[in-house]
């Protein structure tokens, strides 16, 4: 989803670039801070029907027919949400292009209701079998992004039923910067840490619109990445005065043969258990192999013995050991003759062979969720014993574990933080634009308790054995608006899910139905706001989400039961579904 904090977050807009080879004699002043979330301020129904009379809400009702359920932005007066009973969109199921196109025509056809006509293509899933598509579109204004401005328009048996988002009504901004890149990436420089031999810096030009209570204003801005090593931040320079306005640190952290991998069967101190080493790629002489599911693999050729090596490369990842040399083994294999490749600690370490096992595995669970996306075929760079502890990270091109120490086991060695890290990877890929960074933490823990079933997110990451978080902590039961730390705001809306998924299980949903339903909502929600409608996207049955959906009052009850006193979750309808009974 190019969520902030991913280097991908430049693709497309990328303006300059600076290779740094030489050190700055700077010093650091700049404190970075937390990446951005999003934005919500709840609407009165006074407000939501005001801007349900206004022209350009009658005019799209008229043209397009059906049953709207409409949540406005109270400040924009642009949509934020819209369910609908369903209206033909007939390219959903056909090509990407022609899906494309049709979204584009729909946007230009009510430009007054969205306050622009200028979003571009920022990724679509299009899953023919189960008919269900979304596309996610970016807002541009003169060419330059608006950071946090989106769509995205969701089809379920080629009809839409859902279109989520924030669109910006900007009128007269001068998108000319009067400060040249350079100025900005020298001024970037003076306020982070010196620069070593290959560190670089990249810029672009972005519009961010800076909200406060009741009120919206668009700053016009240098966008830089800054490579300082395994680092990054991003700045933002005024592109019209050249000083620093903000920065945040951009790193995603958190805390005939068979082949086979000993691991630790999920965090440190489990018992070490063998299990196929899937997906793992071979070489020998006579070119090259990849193990199956099920470790299974073979080469073919004349007779004679044939020399194998492989490291703990494969197709879903790649592993480098950062303190020592990379896992190695050389075998001989012969003709008609059993062969048994066992990862153990004589060729590698526990950290690798568990980082190769959680990233593989997590690749092969999340995949069939997502058809036609080419990053899932793709193998992450995973680095496992830097020279830190406490921590893990997902800096753009990389999942980055950490060595043991300072009351804290090696953070590789941990399925959870694993999983957690491969998911800021995935997210980062994912259709959307970078908007919430709290729902990518969710992201990340939700990827993590789907395979493990457990609450409790990375046991053993400390040496007590305790947990990084409990989606059961009592803390975050009810939804809060005051936290706002990206892994505290999103631990909010893994709590609510967590009891979602336990909910679902009980009432009969399982197996891919269930994997479905809690992962496909990535490719729709942009927001943690968005998440609920997004799941009832999926839950459609029928292309008509007003009607209800199969699992809509199980889904319901729950994010009304984490919603305490006044603070109701945002996104959820303001009173109770006339399809649902409910007591919470």
């Amino acid at each position: 989803m190019n969520r902030l904090g991913a280097l991908a977050i430049l693709s497309g807009g990328l303006v300059g670039g600076l290779l740094l080879d030489c050190p700055s004699t700077s010093a650091p002043q700049l404190q970075l801070g937390e990446p951005p979330s999003e934005w919500y301020e709840p609407a009165s129904s006074a407000i939501q029907a005001q801007h349900q009379q206004q022209g350009p809400t009658q005019r799209f009702l008229a043209r397009r027919g059906g049953t709207w359920e409409l949540d406005f932005d109270p400040v924009l007066a642009t949509p934020r949400s819209m369910r609908s009973s369903g209206v033909p969109f007939g390219s959903a199921t056909s090509s990407e292009a022609e899906f494309e196109q049709e979204a584009l025509a729909f946007v230009r056809d009510h430009a007054d209701l969205f306050g622009t006509t200028e979003l571009v293509p920022a990724g679509a899933i299009i899953d023919r079998e189960r008919e269900l598509s979304t596309i996610q579109l970016a807002q541009h204004h003169h060419g330059v992004p608006v950071l946090a401005g989106h769509l995205g328009l969701t089809v379920s048996r080629n009809r839409l039923v859902l279109v989520l988002g924030t669109t910006y009504p900007i009128r007269d901004l001068d998108t000319q910067p009067t400060v040249v890149l350079s100025r900005a990436l020298a001024a970037v420089r003076a306020v982070l840490a010196p620069a070593n031999t290959g560190d670089r810096d990249a810029g672009r030009l972005v519009i961010v619109p800076e909200h406060g209570t009741g009120t919206v204003r668009y700053q016009l801005v240098w966008e830089v990445t800054a490579w300082r090593g395994e680092q990054q931040a991003i700045v933002h320079v005024d592109a019209l005065r050249g000083q620093v306005v903000s920065g945040y640190d951009a790193n995603r952290y958190d805390y005939a043969g068979r082949a086979s991998n000993h691991v630790d069967e999920r965090t440190v101190g489990d018992a070490v258990v063998r299990l196929p080493a899937a997906h793992l790629r071979l070489h020998s002489s006579r070119g090259t192999a990849t193990t199956d599911g099920e470790g299974a693999f073979k080469f073919s050729g004349t007779a004679g013995p044939l020399i194998v090596n492989a490291n703990l490369h494969g197709a879903y990842v790649d592993v480098q050991n950062l303190d020592g040399p990379n896992a190695k083994f050389v075998g001989m294999m012969r003709p008609n003759s059993a062969y048994a490749l066992e990862w153990t600690e004589t060729r590698s370490t526990p950290e690798e062979r568990d980082v190769f096992r959680a990233s593989t595995v997590t690749n092969r669970y999340v995949a069939p969720v997502f058809p036609g996306l080419t990053w899932l075929e793709r193998p992450i760079l995973a680095k496992v014993n830097h020279k830190r502890t406490c921590n893990a990270y997902w800096n753009g091109s990389s999942i980055n574990f950490f060595a043991a120490g300072n009351g804290c086991n090696n953070t590789g060695r941990i399925f959870d933080v694993v999983a957690h890290e491969w998911g800021h990877g995935f997210d980062a890929n994912a259709p959307g634009a970078a908007i919430d960074g709290a729902l990518g933490e969710f992201i990340g823990d939700l990827i993590s308790f789907v395979q493990t079933r457990s609450p409790l997110l990375g046991p053993g990451f400390f040496t007590d054995g305790k947990p990084v978080r409990d989606l059961e902590d009592p803390n975050f039961e009810c939804y809060d608006p005051k936290k706002r730390e990206v892994h505290a705001a999103g631990h909010l809306l893994g709590a609510v899910m967590w009891d979602v998924f336990n909910d679902l299980e009980r009432a009969g949903v399982t197996g891919d139905p269930l994997k479905r339903l809690m992962l496909f909502p990535i490719a729709i929600a942009q927001t943690r706001a968005g998440w609920y409608s997004a799941m009832l996207a999926v839950d459609d049955d029928d292309g008509n989400l007003t009607n209800g959906t199969p699992n809509e009052c199980l889904i319901y009850s729950q994010f009304k039961a984490h919603s305490c006193g006044s603070a109701r979750w945002p996104g959820i309808p303001d009173q109770d579904p006339p399809h649902c009974v409910t007591s919470r």
